[in-house]
């Protein structure tokens, strides 16, 4: 049975309902992914599930469309984490659909090495008991894909390179952690098969945070290595801790790349440089140390020129501990174009603040030609240096078409602009402020004009001259933090001239304080690019969903309560939003079940969405990968693609149970008006 329209909520105020508004998603039946057992093995422990739409062609004139998804569950014994939290070591699997979803390849685990152990180590801190062997625990999956070639990359703590090293954490009762390693794997037929995992570090350094892209001219992998192992954090973000955020000195950015004829004829990834040059010491430990580290990159390919940016602490030992933020472009493959900075990077933020989480958003190669518009970069900052208030800053990246050497990557072609020697402090000074996009008093408002407000989880897709971006917001910081008084919502701002003017912010979730509900995990999922002209791109078409999780006081936290997962979907540019839909309307309103780490996937004209989450049972303690598609063609009651008997049936079924998918003029009633709209709809077909 189709739950398509139960759970349809009340849109935000200001956005038109009326009749040609966009039509909402309808949704199929949700599907477990992780339901089936690996060698006898029902983890039951999901995490991160990934998933990839990928469009090419077939060879015989037509094209093919699969999906590819990645999660990691419970397959090992237990290892335990820097905090002494527990868990079974995990595996990666990779599942495979040919016909939009509908049915699934049976999971193939690409990591094995949940039983697998390269390092013994202390579990309890106790030098009366014996060390014993920590296995190998996939973390965190991380898919790229080109046309049928795909990445998938992860970090590991399964490290048989005779190098591997481990770190001691005082505060957890002298537990101790091995140093994790990067990992990728590749499919070069559209995930039908999968090449043997690649180890792409040594474990000599501790990794995380990686990051796999790609072009037609081939793939890259960055991540970051702590000298000093994986550092807990002081718990003052929003997050679960242990992210990687707080580094040690000398943490670098490492980067590897291959070209695409390398990649698909199986040649191994070459040795890893590094992009920033922190290592400038070694410490009394015999360590790599320095006076900066580096964090949290993010990375894009734009034809073989690699852009890497991340947060990096200003080493000022102490006279200011916050972090600027960064950023690089240079060859990936060769010297032909070196970084220009030798590793410094350009710092893109205002020095004097401090300034975290950078993401940035680049044209689609499509749209190349219709707008100078190149990057749009984003970025929180504020005056604290961790934790604290901030806002949402933004600087748009356009290819100067006077100035031959203009690439729209440059510092001198950011708006507002950079010192183009703003590789140190002292230029950096220069640096004009960012738009901020989130302040309630403006785009030109300095971040500490009001230092209560505060925003996070900034997303957003560019689509030639046009752009939306969005983040979480409150009002006021410290009372949402410390009590249950205030809350975040989902906001957006939209541009359709390349950043030189923009929409007032909208708030997208509306959730009242009094809900005791905050947003969570937002995000803004664009329509793809197809290589099939019989489907082309419409761009204007984008879909927006954000969680939800229990707001509380900080003090007496349980930790992360994850609620629901909303979406809505917009064809006019964001002029006008369908209704909003909840993600996992089949789960009973009394159950105590939470659903997150939600991703999507559109089809090009943006009519169809794959979405793949994560669905915790607290009552039963199992998580599950969950899968379900959505269609904005309403007939299609089975959301296959076809209309045939099987959605009529479907529908007189479910008409005669008063089901709210069924009345199709949407006025609360159920008689022979919805009848005639369902039947003129299906005369007229899909989209």
């Amino acid at each position: 049975m189709r739950h398509s329209m139960t759970g349809v909520l009340t849109l935000f105020a200001g956005t038109s309902l009326a009749l040609g508004a966009p039509t909402p998603f309808s949704l199929s039946d949700a599907i477990e992914l992780s339901s089936t057992p690996v060698m006898g093995v029902d983890g039951e422990a999901a995490s991160k599930g990934k998933i990839v739409r990928l469009d090419y062609p077939d060879g015989m004139g037509g094209f093919n469309v699969v999906l590819v998804s990645v999660y990691g569950d419970a397959q090992g014994p237990e290892v335990w984490k820097h905090d002494g939290s527990t868990h079974a070591a995990k595996d990666l699997f990779v599942m495979r659909s040919l016909d939009n979803g509908r049915t699934w390849s049976q999971p193939v685990n690409i990591s094995n090495t949940a039983n697998l152990s390269s390092m013994d180590a202390d579990h309890d801190g106790d030098e009366g008991t014996a060390k014993v062997p920590y296995y190998g625990d996939s973390q965190k999956p991380n898919i790229y894909s080109n046309g049928k070639n795909v990445i998938i990359s992860w970090v590991d703590h399964y490290v048989p390179s005779g190098l591997q090293e481990s770190v001691v954490y005082p505060e957890s009762g002298l537990l101790e952690v091995p140093y994790a390693a990067t990992y990728c794997v590749r499919s070069t037929d559209g995930g039908a098969t999968w090449s043997a995992p690649q180890r792409l570090s040594t474990g000599e350094r501790d990794a995380k945070q990686d990051v796999p892209r790609g072009s037609s001219a081939g793939f890259i992998v960055t991540w970051q290595e702590d000298p000093k192992g994986l550092q807990p954090g002081d718990a003052e973000g929003p997050g679960e801790g242990g992210s990687g955020a707080k580094v040690s000195h000398g943490t670098d950015i490492w980067y590897t790349a291959l070209r695409a004829p390398d990649f698909n004829a199986g040649v191994d990834f070459p040795e890893p440089q590094r992009v920033t040059n922190n290592f400038t010491r070694t410490d009394n430990d015999g360590d790599e140390s320095g006076r900066e580290g580096a964090s949290r990159a993010n990375t894009f390919m734009v034809g073989s020129t690699a852009i890497v940016a991340y947060e990096e602490t200003k080493g000022l030992e102490g006279l200011d501990d916050g972090k600027y933020i960064r950023y690089h472009t240079f060859s990936a493959f060769d010297d032909s174009m070196p970084d220009a900075t030798d590793g410094a990077g350009w710092i893109l933020s205002l020095p004097e603040e401090s300034a975290r989480r950078v993401r940035f958003i680049v044209q689609p190669g499509p749209l190349m030609n219709q707008s100078d518009v190149r990057i749009v970069w984003l970025y929180k900052q504020g005056d604290f240096d961790q934790g604290g208030p901030s806002d949402i800053m933004c600087r748009v990246g356009r290819k100067n078409s006077s100035d031959p050497l203009s690439t729209g990557f440059r510092p001198e072609d950011l708006n507002p602009p950079i010192d183009p020697d703003a590789t140190t402090r002292e230029n950096a000074f220069n640096n004009e402020q960012g738009m901020n996009l989130s302040s309630s008093l403006g785009l030109d408002a300095h971040p500490e004009d009001d230092s209560f407000e505060d925003a996070r989880a900034h997303r957003g897709i560019l689509r030639g001259d046009f752009m939306a971006l969005g983040w979480s917001w409150t009002p006021d910081w410290a009372v949402a933090r410390y009590t249950d008084l205030e809350n975040y919502n989902f906001y957006m701002r939209t541009s359709h001239d390349g950043g030189q003017t923009w929409t007032q912010k909208v708030n997208m979730s509306n959730i009242d304080a009094s809900e005791k509900v905050n947003v969570r995990e937002p995000r803004i999922v664009g329509t793809p690019f197809s290589p099939n002209p019989a489907t082309p791109a419409d761009p204007g078409s984008f879909l927006v969903a954000w969680g939800t999780e229990v707001n509380q006081y900080e003090h007496v936290s349980e930790g992360i309560v994850d609620l629901d997962v909303y979406m809505t979907r917009t064809d006019d540019y964001g002029m006008s939003y369908a209704p909003v839909v909840k993600l996992a309307d089949d789960v009973p309103v009394d159950a105590d079940v939470g659903t997150f780490e939600s991703q999507f996937r559109l089809d090009p004209d943006g009519n169809r969405v794959y979405a793949v989450w994560m669905e915790e049972d607290r009552d039963e303690g199992v998580v599950n990968a969950m899968f379900r598609v959505g269609s904005t063609c309403l007939p299609d009651f089975n959301v296959d693609g076809v209309l045939n008997f099987e959605d009529v049936s479907m529908f007189l079924e479910l008409f005669g149970m008063q089901d709210p998918s069924t009345d199709f003029v949407m006025d609360g009633q159920f008689n022979f008006l919805d009848v005639s709209a369902f039947l003129t709809e299906y005369a007229a077909g899909c989209p």
